[in-house]
C-alpha cells in the first residue's frame, strides 16, 4: 500500500526535514547586559542564530514502529491500532483489537497515471473512528505534470484531536518553487515555515520558532543575505540581520544595540 494511515500525519510533519538547512558550526556571541524581558529576548534571538533551524519544531513525531502478525495485520504504534491492507492494495481498514473484530477507521490512496512515463495525480484520506486518537482525519493531494510544462504540486491537511492540526502545501515549476508548513499544537502554539526558491539561486524563508520569534530571511545566490526578526517584544524588536557569504554578520536591535556573529547557522549548505 503506497500510503498507510500514520503516513499522512508523518509526511506533513516530516516534509519539513528538507527545511533543516545545515550550517557550518557554532559561532559565539556576547550577551548584552540588558535587564528583564529584553535580556531574555536578546538571548533567544542570539541562540536562534547560533543553532539555526534545529530550534524549529513542527509538533510531535508520529513514529513508524509496527509489528506484523502471521495473519497479515500490522500495528500502527502512533494510533495504537491494528490495520489490514485492502485487497486492491490502495487502502486499509483499522481495528482496535489484534483479532480485527472492532472497526476503528479507514484510509484510502488512489493514483491515476497519465501514461506518459511519469505524470500522475493522486489523492488520499484517512478517518480514525476509535482508539486513543479517535477523530483524527486527513487528506492529501499530489500532482506531477511533465508536459507541456513541468509542474509538481502537493497538499496535506489533517487534524489529530488533542494533539495538533497541520497543513502542508507546495508547488514547483520551470521558474522555481516553494512550500508552506503550518501546524498548531494542543496548547494553541502556531508554527509556520514558508520558503521560496528562484532559478537564479536566490531564495526566501519565513518561519516562527518556539519562542514566537518570526524570521524573514532573504538569500542571495552566494548565500549572503539580509532579513528581519519580529516578535512580541517592542523594546528590541523588530531587529535587522545581515550576513556575508562566509556567514559573518550583525544583528541590529531596535534600540540600536548590535550583536556580531560568525558561522551563521541559517545558511544553506
Amino acid at each position: 500500500m503506497k500510503n498507510t494511515l500514520y503516513g499522512f500525519c508523518a509526511l506533513a510533519c516530516l516534509i519539513s526535514a528538507p527545511l533543516v538547512l545545515g550550517g557550518c558550526g557554532g559561532g559565539t556571541m556576547p550577551f548584552a547586559d540588558a535587564g528583564g524581558n529584553s535580556r531574555v529576548v536578546r538571548q533567544q534571538v542570539v541562540k536562534a542564530v547560533q543553532t539555526g533551524f534545529s530550534t524549529y519544531k513542527t509538533g510531535k513525531s508520529s513514529g513508524n514502529s509496527r509489528v506484523r502478525r502471521s495473519e497479515g495485520a500490522m500495528y500502527d504504534s502512533f494510533y495504537e491500532l491494528w490495520y489490514v491492507t485492502t485487497e486492491d492494495g490502495q487502502g486499509a481498514n483499522y481495528f482496535e483489537d489484534e483479532a480485527c473484530t472492532k472497526p476503528a477507521g479507514t484510509s484510502r490512496y488512489e493514483q491515476v497515471d497519465a501514461g506518459d512515463g511519469g505524470s500522475f495525480k493522486s489523492t488520499g484520506s484517512f478517518n480514525i473512528t476509535a482508539g486513543p486518537k479517535a477523530g483524527a482525519t486527513g487528506t492529501s493531494f499530489t500532482e506531477l505534470v511533465l508536459a507541456p510544462e513541468f509542474v509538481y504540486s502537493f497538499e496535506f491537511i489533517g487534524e489529530i484531536p488533542g494533539d495538533m492540526t497541520y497543513s502542508t502545501s507546495g508547488k514547483w515549476d520551470g521558474n522555481g518553487g516553494g512550500y508552506k508548513l503550518y501546524s498548531k499544537d494542543a496548547d494553541g502554539k502556531v508554527m509556520r515555515y514558508e520558503c521560496s526558491y528562484n532559478n537564479d539561486g536566490t531564495s526566501k524563508v519565513v518561519f516562527t520558532d518556539e519562542n514566537d520569534l518570526e524570521f524573514t530571511l532573504n538569500y542571495k545566490a552566494d548565500q549572503s543575505g539580509s532579513g528581519t526578526i519580529t516578535g512580541k517584544d517592542t523594546t528590541l524588536l523588530p531587529a535587522s540581520i545581515v550576513w556575508d557569504a562566509n556567514g559573518s554578520g550583525t544583528i541590529t536591535f531596535k534600540d540600536g544595540s548590535k550583536e556580531t556573529f560568525e558561522n551563521f547557522q541559517f545558511r544553506r549548505s
